[in-house]
């Protein structure tokens, strides 16, 4: 049985979450979780299957600490799922601050550059495929959602690109639609002036669970 490396980033909550419990029913799969923390229940999974990388995506060291990935990957299959990403602060233009904007740049944006950078490096002679998980967000301008907004047409744009120059390697930009997750309560009670189409979509139970997408999203890309 040939084994696959999933890589997800932010694999502690939400969605990320529910991408390691869809795959950890699986037997042919090794998960990496880059997170900064790490559920009770994954501390139960077994090191044969699951490896927790403890690191903050906005550490100016964590090119360094991917070297572990050298060490531990299985099979000649990796898949990245780049799923972390902020979308505090909610504010308008003229009220962000210099922490808020490095901050979201580092965790939705830099943190991706970085670890697609090292896969393509290091393992180009494996298969490799790359998930980014978008947003509509990153094709539609949302007041107050400057800093969101635009790191996901970044990282949208940024996987177009790379594919263009790796055409042996599989790309994926994804948009999941609107998720029942902490995001959502936390878009829902932020100020700005959509908010109650959030509101409404959580009322009139229009909310996708994260478990039934990840699992869309495993059948999409295997």
């Amino acid at each position: 049985m040939e084994i696959k490396t999933f890589i997800i980033t932010g694999a502690n909550r939400g969605l990320g979450e529910a991408f390691v419990d869809v795959l950890m029913k699986r037997k042919d799969c090794f998960v990496i979780s880059i997170s900064r923390s790490i559920t009770e229940k994954q501390q139960n999974y077994s090191v044969e299957n699951f490896y927790f990388l403890e690191a903050d995506l906005t550490d100016n060291i964590l090119d360094k600490k991917l070297n572990i990935i050298k060490k531990i990957v299985k099979g000649n299959e990796i898949c990245f799922i780049n799923n972390a990403s902020i979308i505090e602060p909610i504010l308008k233009i003229e009220d962000l601050d210099e922490t808020a904007i490095d901050k979201t740049i580092s965790v939705n944006i830099k943190s991706t550059l970085l670890i697609t950078k090292y896969l393509l490096k290091k393992f180009n002679k494996n298969t490799l495929t790359f998930v980014n998980i978008s947003s509509g967000a990153a094709n539609r301008a949302i007041s107050n959602w400057s800093l969101y907004c635009s790191s996901k047409a970044y990282i949208k744009m940024f996987f177009s690109v790379a594919e263009s120059e790796y055409k042996q390697h599989r790309f994926f930009n994804i948009d999941p639609g609107v998720m029942d997750t902490k995001m959502q309560r936390s878009i829902r009670e932020s100020d700005f002036p959509d908010v109650l189409n959030f509101q409404n979509l959580k009322k009139d139970e229009k909310l996708k669970s994260p478990k039934v997408v990840a699992l869309e999203i495993i059948n999409t890309i295997k």
